[in-house]
């Protein structure tokens, strides 16, 4: 049994107890693959899910998605990726559950107060849904960020590797300038949702430092992307792996979580992360003032006064950046994002109440055969890095078929589905 971070394993506990004596139950799984309506196709209820079945240590693919599937090219591919290689590395009990591929946990996932689901389908419980990010009010099971994780050349993978080069620059030798980058739009708990200390609205952090830095552009480099610098020059995108020459990182949420917090850990900056209502599966592990310092909690200047306070405090500041660059390194690397997953489906397969099996299902593609099909589809082809998998593991896997021999069908069998209505019109 590989080692897992002690709260991570008490969240998985907590997570998959919510179904309690009854567990899950065949009808709340069938809830995800009977067909939509039109109006809960439009309310993206069933239109985003990825559903997976494993058999036998053998993970499966019972639906394909869409050829136009935006999110296809962005969030699935690496969660694929990051499955496959735990099925490889761990033997997966037998399971069923969906991957909700989207900014959001679904929104039809809350509890009410009578204990009862909002989902939308028969019989109205909740089916087993992971996410990458949610709100406590939500009942998805919480996995990493798989994509931001390993695909990107700005990686956290990528960037762990360099960490010694990073370290090449000392903490005495960083700027002293916050420095903060991204473009600006604002999580929908911007508008009123979220209250600070002092009982006001928090503004959203992305539009509010960037206004800030003009009038404290001798502390602040908070500049969101496009924008005007005060030296007459535009902020353009600056690489993570060239961040941390900044003594102080700010991290903002943009749609759900950040996905560039876990990536601003390696760097051996302090972070200063404005606070937010969704979370990441690692952020119960993490705590104010020993990983991070937290800002936009008690008004929304207080980044001001948590800037004086770690300049005041250099060495206090020094030690909270190493705490989060050690808990990056050895509870957010590859292997321990593996263990994660192997413990939370092993935990959710306890909840099983009918027998997990192909024969009950539509479709039941080799997970191998659709991540073959990824590595060559041209919108996917280059969303990931799929060589390092399938050269380790997907060219010998009895489960896939010789070569690429399978992917003329797959790709059939993805044109045939329904396109996805965005915004009430399907995207050419």
């Amino acid at each position: 049994m590989c080692y897992l971070h002690p709260t991570l394993k008490e969240l998985i506990l907590n997570e998959t107890s919510v179904w309690g004596e009854k567990g899950i139950t065949e009808d709340l799984v069938r809830s995800l693959h009977d067909p939509c309506p039109p109006t809960e196709v439009r309310n993206h209820a069933c239109t985003k899910s990825q559903r997976i079945l494993i058999r036998n240590g053998t993970v499966y693919l019972t639906n394909v998605q869409p050829v136009n599937g935006w999110n296809v090219g962005h969030m699935l591919p690496g969660f694929l990726l990051e499955l496959y290689e735990t099925s490889q590395v761990y033997k997966l009990p037998d399971v069923e559950f969906a991957y909700w591929q989207d900014d959001n946990a679904p929104a039809e996932t809350v509890k009410k107060a009578d204990g009862t689901w909002t989902w939308p389908f028969a019989p109205h419980g909740l089916p087993p849904i992971m996410a990458w990010a949610k709100n406590k009010m939500h009942g998805s099971l919480l996995v990493p960020y798989s994509s931001a994780f390993r695909c990107p050349r700005d990686s956290f993978d990528a960037i762990m590797s360099e960490v010694q080069r990073m370290s090449e620059t000392p903490w005495e030798q960083r700027s002293s300038m916050a420095f903060g980058r991204w473009n600006i739009f604002c999580a929908w708990y911007y508008r009123g949702h979220l209250k600070l200390e002092d009982g006001t609205p928090a503004p959203c952090p992305r539009n509010y430092y960037n206004d800030l830095y003009y009038n404290h552009s001798d502390k602040l480099l908070t500049v969101a992307l496009m924008r005007n610098l005060t030296n007459g020059t535009v902020a353009t995108s600056v690489s993570l792996h060239e961040q941390n020459k900044y003594k102080y990182l700010i991290s903002t949420d943009g749609w759900a979580v950040s996905s560039k917090f876990d990536k601003y850990m390696l760097l051996g900056s302090l972070l200063l992360k404005a606070e937010g209502l969704t979370y990441a599966f690692y952020y119960p592990a993490i705590k104010p003032f020993e990983h991070y310092v937290p800002i936009m909690k008690k008004h929304k200047d207080d980044i001001l006064d948590m800037l004086e306070w770690a300049k005041s405090h250099d060495a206090e500041a020094q030690r909270i950046a190493q705490n989060a660059q050690s808990f990056a390194m050895r509870h957010l690397n590859r292997q321990s994002r593996l263990c994660y997953m192997f413990h939370l489906i092993s935990e959710l397969s306890k909840q099983m109440r009918y027998q997990v099996d192909c024969s009950r299902r539509p479709a039941c593609i080799p997970l191998i055969e659709e991540i073959k099909f990824l590595s060559r589809f041209d919108v996917t082809s280059n969303r990931c890095r799929y060589q390092e998998t399938l050269a380790q593991y997907g060219h010998v896997d009895p489960d896939g078929q010789p070569g690429f021999s399978g992917y003329e069908e797959l790709l059939r069998k993805h044109k045939a589905q329904p396109e996805y209505i965005l915004f009430g019109r399907g995207k050419s």
